[in-house]
């Protein structure tokens, strides 16, 4: 009995570890919710007390790696939501040519709210950028993908700020859902999605708009952001770093988020 339950346990480990192995590198494309800040040129900065979750998922999966690319601001398409034309998720994709070993290289891709936050994008040009760039970093040999669709933005406190931010809120509800709809129809179609044309790629679906639903709908969390008033934030209070981004208590669940889909 002793030899099987240590057989048992040495499986699980191995299996465990093999596991944690497989991603030594970790390419992070996004904009304010993965920008950990100006490193090794990339990002503006770190819109959060704490890690980003990419930085949190690095160390469940054992990954040493990380080149994180976002950009906060970055729209899907070349530019960034001030109006400048560069900073956005195929700009960050141009600048980046692969160096690692596929096989070990994980590339996320979270991105998408700066087109639309405001309503005046349609986010059907936001899933065509996405798609855009997915076709470039397979044509740069990329294998591995973690995609999120979008968190409801009004759930942050940023729409309550004003009068003129809350009349946004139906239209930005509406287009959030048709965002994630066509970006979900547009990597999984059973006919024309994008796994069907490249069936050798993995692509891990994060749903972070379900997530932070029940998030919200779970906890009583303050009406206030955080910012800094004092060092040790309570993470069942406080769920906002500021109007817009979430503390590192949150992205430490997006990053076990991200971590039990990788398991599946």
């Amino acid at each position: 009995m002793k030899n099987l339950l240590f057989s048992f346990l040495a499986i699980a480990f191995l299996s465990e570890s093999a596991y944690a192995q497989d991603f030594k590198h970790i390419v992070a494309f996004g904009d304010s919710f993965t920008d950990n800040g100006y490193i090794d040129g990339h990002g503006f900065n770190r819109d959060t007390n704490g890690l980003v979750w990419v930085e949190y998922l690095a160390k469940m999966l054992d990954c040493p790696n990380i080149d994180n690319r976002a950009w906060g601001g970055a729209r899907t398409d070349n530019g960034h939501y001030l109006g400048f034309d560069w900073s956005g998720f195929n700009w960050q994709v141009d600048k980046y040519n692969l160096t690692t070993n596929p096989e070990e290289t994980l590339y996320t891709i979270w991105i998408g709210v700066n087109d639309y936050w405001d309503n005046k994008d349609d986010p059907s040009n936001s899933v065509k950028n996405i798609k855009n760039g997915l076709n470039k970093l397979i044509d740069k040999g990329g294998k591995h993908f973690a995609v999120f669709n979008n968190f409801d933005l009004t759930l942050s406190l940023g729409y309550e700020s004003s009068e003129q931010y809350r009349k946004l809120i139906p239209a930005v509800k509406e287009l959030t859902k048709r965002f994630n709809d066509q970006l979900h129809s547009m990597l999984f179609d059973s006919e024309v999605g994008f796994i069907q044309s490249h069936p050798d790629i993995t692509i891990h679906f994060v749903d972070i708009y379900t997530f932070m639903n029940d998030l919200v709908t779970n906890n009583q969390f303050s009406k206030t952001p955080w910012r800094g008033t004092y060092q040790f934030p309570d993470p069942n209070k406080y769920l906002w770093y500021d109007e817009w981004h979430p503390m590192t208590s949150c992205h430490k669940l997006i990053g076990e988020l991200v971590f039990e889909e990788m398991k599946k």
